[in-house]
């Protein structure tokens, strides 16, 4: 008989979520699974339902049907702060930094849930991480560059040692230098054990790191698989994603 061992359980699961905004279906059944320590990525155009799709885990828009779990446990009733307690980081669309403040300050403010002096040892190693960024750390952030607020994104949600990271768009704007830098981070990050769900309409960028993928279409899940598969699908290129594949 074949040796068939079974997957872990989901770190995170939609199950057949039904979104709305007012009277207007957003999502139709949709369904995703996120393992631990995986990379998936979710694609599709404009309009399609991604970023709908991070605000219901995020805890920012509620289904009206289906449910959101955390390790088996339903958490679809759960305001956004818990789910930050829980182990859930966010890397929000255009950055979402405080420009006034400093880098330094902007990273600690992905600490605000924590105490203790772990802290100084995890900001030490995002600033490792990005080099970049402990050059500009005294710097307001609002002066730094499209690609350095990334980093600076991303180093914030580290600091909250979250166990799954949602990047929304996180290439969106950069430079084609910064782009393939905040790749090879997030792929990094990833390899040290924190899961990240990732939405991109780069489909080709997002496939070249992510694991796992889905292909959402006017709300619904037109297509899912392993990355390297979805990458030579010609369903992707000429029906879902277009030039972006």
């Amino acid at each position: 008989m074949p040796n068939t061992k079974p997957l872990p359980t989901p770190l995170l699961e939609l199950d057949a979520i039904d979104t709305y905004y007012g009277p207007v279906q957003v999502h139709f059944a949709l369904s995703l699974q996120i393992r631990p320590g995986q990379l998936v990525c979710l694609l599709g155009g404009n309009a399609s339902g991604k970023s709908t799709t991070m605000k219901v885990i995020l805890g920012l828009l509620r289904p009206k049907s289906g449910h959101v779990r955390l390790d088996g446990q339903d958490i679809t009733a759960l305001p956004t702060p818990a789910r930050i307690r829980a182990g859930i980081a966010s890397v929000p669309e255009a950055r979402r930094l405080f420009p006034a403040m400093t880098v330094r300050e902007n990273l600690l403010m992905g600490a605000y849930l924590r105490r203790g002096p772990e802290i100084t040892h995890d900001l030490d190693r995002v600033l490792t991480l990005f080099p970049r960024v402990a050059q500009r750390i005294a710097a307001r952030a609002g002066t730094l560059s499209g690609g350095e607020q990334q980093m600076v994104a991303l180093g914030r949600a580290l600091m909250s040692r979250p166990r799954l990271i949602c990047m929304d768009e996180p290439t969106m704007g950069l430079s084609p230098l910064f782009v393939d830098r905040v790749l090879d981070l997030i792929a990094t990050i990833n390899k040290d054990g924190t899961a990240i769900f990732m939405v991109e309409q780069n489909a080709s960028l997002a496939l070249r790191i992510a694991q796992y993928g889905y292909v959402v279409q006017t709300g619904r899940i037109a297509l899912h698989g392993p990355a390297q598969d979805l990458l030579i699908n010609p369903a992707i290129r000429d029906a879902y994603l277009g030039q972006a594949a």
